[in-house]
Order: structure tokens, then C-alpha cells, then sequence
């Protein structure tokens, strides 16, 4: 299924990311590669999330419910290319891994903040999409 233009655009507009530093052999437009882009950072900060458990749980549900919305988000905007969605998230947790290297560095705990507060306010954005495409 695909998403809508509209909503996808919105996505978009609202999204305050860095742009991509590689280029992908996927023909998605600059729109769509940001979009692609916060999807991979969101399924790897709420995989993440959901890894570490909350309130003592194991594996927070909610956390692998989000993760799974921005799993969706890629597969579409990647046509399906598996390959290019492992690939690229591999790199965004290396990415991760860098930050956990530092702990107690304030920019790295401001990436983290910054990173949450994107990934929380384009999941609400996800759900008015999926909500408004049933």
C-alpha cells in the first residue's frame, strides 16, 4: 500500500533532519529520501527503546509497535528493497553505537534528545496518515 503524497509531504515538512550522506541506488526524489532517511533513524531509536525495556518490562510493546509503523514507512518508500533497508540500518546503529561510546558527552545527549523528540512527533504524523488511509 501506498502512502499518500500529501501525507508523506507534511511528513516531510515537519521533519527537522540532517540530509543523507550517501547516495542509494533506490529512485526515490529528495522528499522521499528524507522521509526514507527518518524512517530508518526511528526504527533504529525505538528498536532501541523497545530493547532496553521500560518500568522493568523486558520489551516495551509500544516501543516495537513504533518501530514497526517506521519499518512500513521504509519498506514502502524503499520498494521493498530489503537489502537497501538492512544496509541502512546497519549504519544508522553504528550511528547509535557512536553515541553510546560517550554517554555523559552533552552533544551526544542532546542527539538523543533531539532524536527522541522527532521520532515521538513523527509517530503521532504516522498515525493521522495510517488512520486517514483506513
Amino acid at each position: 500500500m501506498k502512502y499518500p503524497t500529501l501525507a508523506a509531504t507534511l511528513l516531510l515538512a515537519a521533519a527537522a533532519t540532517t540530509p543523507a550522506a550517501h547516495a542509494m541506488a533506490m529512485a526515490i526524489d529528495a522528499d522521499e529520501r528524507e522521509l526514507y532517511d527518518n524512517s530508518i533513524q526511528c526504527m533504529a531509536y525505538f528498536g532501541i527503546m523497545a530493547g532496553l525495556g521500560s518500568e522493568g518490562v523486558a520489551e516495551d510493546p509500544k516501543m516495537v509497535e513504533a518501530g514497526t509503523k517506521f519499518l512500513a514507512v521504509a519498506t514502502v518508500l524503499a520498494d521493498e528493497d530489503d537489502t537497501q533497508i538492512k544496509t541502512d540500518f546497519d549504519r544508522q546503529m553504528n550511528e547509535f553505537f557512536l553515541i553510546v561510546k560517550n554517554p555523559e558527552d552533552p552533544d551526544n545527549i542532546k542527539r538523543v534528545q533531539d532524536i527522541d523528540e522527532n521520532c515521538k512527533f513523527l509517530e503521532t504524523l504516522v498515525d493521522a496518515m495510517l488512520e486517514g488511509s483506513s
